[in-house]
């Protein structure tokens, strides 16, 4: 293979290099470590290597000057088989001019070598986050957690959405710094929230654009708009109206537009399913097919019915441990993170059951529930 002269090569940040000592024939082992892999070399000489390759390997040459800078301390033919070796098995990347500058987004550094461990391009993992937008529906509870680690990820618009305003219990979930008062809107302060985190450095300031609405969210003219430019919509179950859940479900369901439920109730913790199509199940599947499943059926259904009457949040219902909702919103981001990026997601047609008691997380299929209002293309307006 012929080496461009003018590429601009950086050694990955996250790689550990090590050399070994020299073995009985002489050939000393250079290993490459990173969380995923572990790769090493065979050779003579490979101190010379590290010692006098690696450190020009920072972005700020082309190779042409590697070349000139090392002169006669490596032959050329040693320096192409090294820069190969790094080549083909990723632990080097190209710096090109419109390369996102990680020195400026060093706080997300970690997270884009992690991408790049998963087999994406460092700058493009980090610009389909950057371009990402969703919707987050409930901002108590998991919901915050929910809006914050997606933010702390690099997502670059967040629609808050909660017409509720925040009381005692929530200064739990938001930093005394951050949390302002009891009776602010719920989403006025997780943003607050978002600014804190992202503004920790002039570097970081404004990765992650907000959004609030406060708008009462009980009529489909009022929470349609809020779908209609996002990529993804996350409703935090355990923050919300039951008469919310149900209409974001039915009305992602119609524009098609995928949807994360996830929640705390006591010690259980529920991620999924995720909505999408209407060949699979939806939420008011699950739903339906956990009442019918409980000791009193016809009771649970009672109050189902009488909590979707009512169109508002119920907070004296959320008796939860906090830990609870933070292993719920962190497990609906990540998910909402892989959907991004195309990784595999666990929440395609299953329920995530969290029992904090036994500390068990299992995966549920949940099935498609016939004659389902919602996606069984009998339609009813909630």
């Amino acid at each position: 293979m012929k080496l461009n002269d003018d590429r601009r090569l950086r050694l990955l940040e996250h790689v550990i290099v090590h050399v070994m000592p020299p073995d009985c024939h002489d050939e000393e082992t250079m290993i490459f470590k990173t969380t995923r892999r572990t790769l090493a070399a065979k050779g003579q000489a490979l101190h010379d290597v590290e010692k006098i390759v690696l450190p020009l390997l920072d972005g700020s040459r082309t190779i042409g000057e590697i070349r000139t800078a090392i002169g006669k301390k490596l032959t050329d033919s040693s320096l192409n088989q090294c820069l190969e070796f790094l080549m083909d098995n990723r632990l080097v990347e190209d710096v090109l001019e419109d390369t996102v500058d990680l020195d400026s987004h060093a706080y997300l550094l970690p997270q884009i070598s992690l991408y790049h461990e998963l087999g994406f391009e460092q700058k493009d993992a980090q610009k389909y986050l950057t371009n990402a937008r969703i919707a987050v529906f409930g901002l108590a509870g998991s919901g915050l957690v929910t809006a914050m680690n997606l933010a702390s990820a690099g997502i670059g618009f967040l629609r808050l959405c909660d017409d509720t305003c925040t009381v005692v219990s929530d200064s739990l979930m938001m930093s005394g710094s951050v949390f302002n008062q009891n009776g602010a809107f719920r989403g006025v302060e997780a943003a607050r929230q978002i600014e804190a985190i992202t503004s920790l450095s002039s570097a970081n300031a404004g990765a992650t654009r907000t959004e609030v609405v406060t708008d009462p969210l009980t009529n489909d003219e009022t929470v349609n708009p809020l779908l209609d430019d996002v990529d993804l919509v996350v409703v935090a179950t355990d923050a919300v109206s039951v008469n919310l859940a149900y209409r974001l479900n039915r009305l992602c369901l119609k524009m098609q537009r995928p949807l994360l439920p996830g929640g705390t109730a006591g010690v259980e913790g529920t991620i999924g399913p995720l909505v999408f199509s209407q060949d699979g199940p939806c939420y008011l599947c699950y739903r339906m097919r956990a009442m019918a499943c409980a000791k009193l059926p016809e009771a649970e259904l009672a109050i189902e019915q009488f909590l979707n009457r009512e169109r508002r949040s119920q907070p004296r219902l959320r008796e939860n441990l906090p830990i609870g909702q933070m292993l719920v919103g962190s497990y609906l981001a990540l998910e909402a993170i892989k959907i991004l990026l195309g990784l595999p997601i666990a929440t395609d047609g299953k329920l995530l059951h969290l029992d904090l008691i036994g500390t068990k997380l299992t995966h549920n299929v949940v099935l498609k529930k016939p004659g389902c209002p919602h996606c069984s293309g009998q339609e009813r307006t909630q």
